[in-house]
């Protein structure tokens, strides 16, 4: 069986929720999105030439949330792990990462899986994208993408994004006057201080002060 081509970052994210439009206006505030209409009566994100998110409406049989839709891989596919926890992966380069340009405001950047059975949940995500596990964290070519966590995020187990922003207690506050709640504020091991927020139906994500580095590591255009 050919071993897998490691996954390097994230293409985007996608958010399905009851509610397009109604995201799209409480995002665009809050993280300065550019939004243009889909087929699928969605919405995609950009922040300048980067596509940094989907969102779209939700359909029977799909949990309404945040996906991570890791790029890099050899084909594209749904994928379910320890704790029911899922994520997307396709094929071409990554948008977002370490080997990407520094991250701006609105932007990914970080990504954490959530998990209750960390064993578990490395000997399926590590081999599955390529990756080598270092203590609680996700590298391959010997930069981190991604990390482990132990700690559920409001009361669940999932791949969490981290979004670059200008201030995160200036965004708590914007986030809160659009009608999302904050969940969590923390002083995160890798990102500083750190909000966790739910929009106004609840999908949660982080927030992190704006710092031009992926998950503590220097970005670089080159070599993607």
């Amino acid at each position: 069986m050919p071993q897998p081509t490691a996954v390097r970052g994230l293409r985007r994210v996608e958010l399905i929720t009851t509610d397009p439009e109604g995201a799209a206006l409480f995002h665009q505030n809050l993280l300065g999105w550019r939004m243009w209409g889909s087929a699928t009566n969605g919405f995609e994100c950009w922040v300048g030439e980067r596509h940094c998110a989907t969102l779209r409406p939700a359909t029977h049989g799909v949990r309404p949330g945040w996906y991570v839709v890791f790029a890099g891989a050899r084909h594209d596919g749904d994928l379910v792990g320890p704790d029911e926890v899922t994520a997307r992966m396709v094929t071409g380069r990554a948008q977002h990462g370490p080997w990407a340009p520094a991250p701006r405001r609105g932007e990914p950047c970080w990504v954490e899986l959530c998990t209750g059975v960390p064993d578990r949940a490395d000997a399926f995500w590590a081999p599955t994208l390529g990756w080598n596990v270092d203590g609680a964290r996700y590298l391959t070519g010997g930069r981190a993408v991604a990390a482990r966590s132990g700690r559920a995020v409001d009361g669940r187990w999932d791949w969490v994004c981290h979004f670059a922003t200008e201030d995160v207690d200036l965004a708590a506050d914007r986030a809160v006057e659009g009608g999302g709640r904050v969940v969590e504020g923390m002083r995160h091991p890798v990102l500083g201080d750190v909000v966790l927020i739910a929009d106004p139906h609840g999908a949660v994500y982080g927030l992190a002060t704006e710092t031009g580095r992926w998950g503590g590591s220097p970005s670089e255009a080159s070599g993607r």
